[in-house]
């Protein structure tokens, strides 16, 4: 039985006022300004990658711990083509690794690491992901989660997306707009209501994590 995946993923909403390529630019500066493990300080840095025919440009970036993954990618920038507010036309990155992997600390990872790169990537939701227990959270392969059922079927609904949050992760990033849309109120609201709750809870660019 091959050892659990632990992934952190980075969501934002794309901004059309900047192009593939100064997006691209920013993110590679402030992550080339973190280090190791999951920081790009002293990599071979990827180009702005391109879209071609499709509505996504994606690019890769390659580390020297062996296991470790980081794929990230941006909407098509044009006029003519309409963003809907849902995360289906986010912008990602996204790290892999397992978690037997003996050269990154997991501990390190979600308490150091995970709000350095939140504020590198600027996004405006995150989360750490560990194996199948999203999909699990969710139902399952077969479905039998009926609260989760029903708000799928609400079309309002940007469930675990921009307006709505559903699943809860072992760590986890809301700016305050999407506190405020899925939840009706801010983010010090959200840390007041977390207290005792949970482990931890504290204000991160504007939002909470």
């Amino acid at each position: 039985m091959s050892a659990a995946d632990i992934e952190l993923w980075f969501y934002a909403r794309p901004d059309r006022a900047l192009s593939i390529n100064q997006r691209h630019a920013e993110i590679i500066d402030r992550m080339s300004r973190i280090d190791a493990p999951l920081g790009f300080a002293g990599l071979e840095l990827p180009a702005a990658p391109s879209c071609g025919d499709g509505l996504v440009a994606t690019y890769t970036v390659k580390f020297p711990i062996r296991g470790l993954r980081c794929v990230g990618d941006y909407a098509y920038r044009g006029d003519r083509y309409i963003y809907e507010d849902r995360a289906s036309y986010d912008e990602h990155l996204r790290f892999g690794f397992k978690a037997s992997n003996k050269a990154i600390d997991y501990r390190l990872i979600v308490n150091v690491y995970l709000p350095r790169l939140i504020e590198a990537f600027k996004g405006y939701r995150a989360h750490v992901s560990y194996d199948l227990y999203s999909l699990y959270y969710q139902g399952g392969l077969s479905d039998n989660n009926a609260t989760y059922n029903r708000l799928r079927e609400d079309k309002t609904l940007d469930v675990d997306g921009r307006n709505n949050i559903y699943t809860l992760h072992p760590a986890q990033f809301w700016d305050a707009d999407l506190c405020q849309s899925a939840l009706g109120y801010g983010p010090d609201e959200v840390i007041a209501r977390l207290e005792g709750k949970c482990r931890m809870a504290v204000p991160l660019m504007g939002g909470s994590i």
